[in-house]
């Protein structure tokens, strides 16, 4: 691809986070080593320990002598590549493809902002300044205009000059994503500026802030990312809610605050995620122990994605943060230990239009933001079912878990959505999985010792991934009956009955009771001569 542009015009220029990543060893560059002596980075400590093993990069930024638009079609159509008109008036184009291993790449090319000096004084940060210029009789030059080899040596994030965050609000927040992200250190007068400007976030557009806030959120340590934006006075600005907690006394079974309960939450949700994603199992041995069984089943029910590039373990992140939100302006009681401190009753409806308002403010999916919301509703219903059982039982029946997933199926329209976990095979609401491990992660950041409470709340929920894992997924999407043959068999008119008789009947499908429509006929007569029983000994 590099080669199709520069038998179309030379030099050109790579920039930005491409050349960064090669030089840290996260990404590498075809045909550009670091080991020349123009992007040795003289780091002592090691430049590359922190980097894993290297991948091809994926994500370009070019930038050339215009005009680009024509140039880049040229190319795309020589490539067989698509091609897009991002901004037509700053003349720049996105390529989409894929190399020869099939790797998809996405490049983007731009006009030059007048000279190259020029173009890279205007960028956010010296690390994202650096240009690699390629020509095709000349090896690769490395070009630094604003000390930005020093500054990714030393893991330094510093912006270009003043204007570099005035000019573009968005870079507040990304200042702080790729902090998070790279381990880099926001430089002390970077820092400043951006607690000065914090405010300014909100002039930009919510799909620009949606982009970076998954990508923060996405990192190893995301409740270290919520920490920065609220050290830098960000997090007011965009997550209010979050910010509120802080301060927020909890029931007597918790250590935290609901602010860094909530953040502790996260923690774990992100270890859930880069399990789900097939990284390190969690680091509790019984946690890990007891999801083993469940692998498969859940990375594929997790790794699904339900918009573009969010994926249902990234997720779990975003339902930590704003699972409790609502307890920050739910109505208080003594929660009857004596310690003074207060349950916030009723807090999951709260939370659960706050999660949907917050998600819905940044533009993503109405089906992610029915997600946000069944989540934050349900989060405390595994832990209630696991209280409701019987000391002599371990797992949560089928006939309950029914009534979970059934609950906490996501609907638009009167239908609920349903997937497959990728298999071809029928197709059922399993959002109740997101509120499950969701309520993992919350029990573990509740309380400075899990006990054996812990223990049995994985036990229990056991009977959750089975009844979602393993049962035929039928019994969910098809009911062995529907209204009409019932009306027709038991020569009832349309009515309240009918769909109590129905729900009777789903439950018992869905326990495994009744197998077949006989067995469905038959519970439905003798459901309904009960009821006609009920009727005569009450009159």
């Amino acid at each position: 691809m590099l080669k199709a542009f520069m038998a179309e015009r030379s030099p050109v220029y790579i920039v930005g986070g491409a050349v960064r990543d090669h030089l840290l060893g996260i990404s590498t560059i075809p045909g550009w080593s670091r080991s020349t002596p123009d992007c040795h980075l003289h780091d002592a400590d090691g430049a590359h320990s922190r980097s894993q093993i290297p991948t091809s990069t994926t994500d370009l930024d070019l930038v050339l002598d215009g005009p680009v638009l024509p140039l880049a079609r040229r190319v795309a159509d020589r490539l067989g590549w698509a091609y897009y008109p991002l901004d037509e008036k700053r003349d720049v184009a996105r390529l989409i493809g894929t190399i020869v291993d099939g790797q998809r790449i996405e490049c983007d090319a731009a006009a030059l902002r007048g000279d190259l000096r020029s173009d890279l004084l205007a960028r956010d940060f010296s690390s994202n300044a650096l240009a690699l210029k390629l020509t095709a009789d000349s090896s690769p030059q490395l070009i630094d205009e604003c000390g930005g080899l020093a500054d990714v040596a030393s893991y330094t994030l510093r912006r270009v000059s003043d204007e570099s965050l005035r000019d573009d609000p968005i870079r507040l927040l990304r200042a702080v994503r790729l902090s998070a992200q790279l381990g880099f250190a926001i430089e002390g007068g970077t820092r400043k500026q951006i607690s000065e400007l914090a405010g300014t976030v909100n002039v930009v557009s919510a799909e620009r802030l949606r982009q970076e806030m998954w990508k923060l959120l996405d990192c190893a340590r995301p409740d270290d990312g919520v920490r920065e934006l609220d050290a830098l006075g960000l997090l007011t600005p965009l997550f209010p809610e979050v910010r509120a907690l802080q301060g927020v006394e909890q029931s007597s079974r918790h250590h935290l605050d609901a602010y860094e309960h909530s953040l502790l939450a996260a923690h774990y949700a992100a270890e859930l995620r880069n399990w789900l994603r097939g990284g390190s199992p969690p680091e509790d041995g019984t946690l890990a122990q007891s999801l083993e069984p469940w692998t498969d089943g859940l990375q594929s029910h997790f790794c699904e994605e339900i918009a573009a590039g969010h994926d249902r373990a990234g997720w779990l992140v975003w339902h930590a943060l704003l699972h409790d939100t609502g307890k920050a302006n739910s109505p208080s009681g003594d929660n009857g230990s004596g310690d003074g401190r207060q349950n916030a009753a009723g807090h999951q409806e709260l939370s659960a239009e706050i999660a949907g308002s917050r998600v819905g403010s940044y533009r993503f999916s109405r089906r992610e933001v029915l997600l946000a919301e069944s989540v934050a509703r349900m989060h405390s219903v595994p832990r209630r079912l696991v209280k409701a059982l019987p000391k002599d039982e371990e797992h949560i029946g089928p006939r309950a878990a029914y009534r979970f997933f059934r609950d906490a199926g996501s609907v638009v329209a009167g239908h609920q959505f349903v997937h497959g976990l990728g298999s071809g095979g029928p197709r059922q609401p399993l959002d109740g999985l997101d509120v499950t491990l969701q309520a993992v992660s919350d029990l573990q950041a509740t309380g400075l010792e899990r006990g054996d409470g812990w223990g049995r709340f994985l036990k229990a929920a056991e009977g959750l991934f089975c009844y979602a894992l393993t049962r035929p997924a039928a019994h969910l999407a098809a009911p062995l009956v529907d209204g009409h043959r019932l009306m027709e068999h038991l020569g009832l008119a349309p009515g309240p009955k009918v769909g109590t008789i129905l729900g009777e009947l789903a439950e018992a499908q869905a326990s495994g009771t009744i197998a077949n429509v006989n067995e469905a006929m038959k519970l439905a007569e003798d459901l309904l001569a009960r009821d006609a029983d009920q009727r005569k000994s009450g009159a």
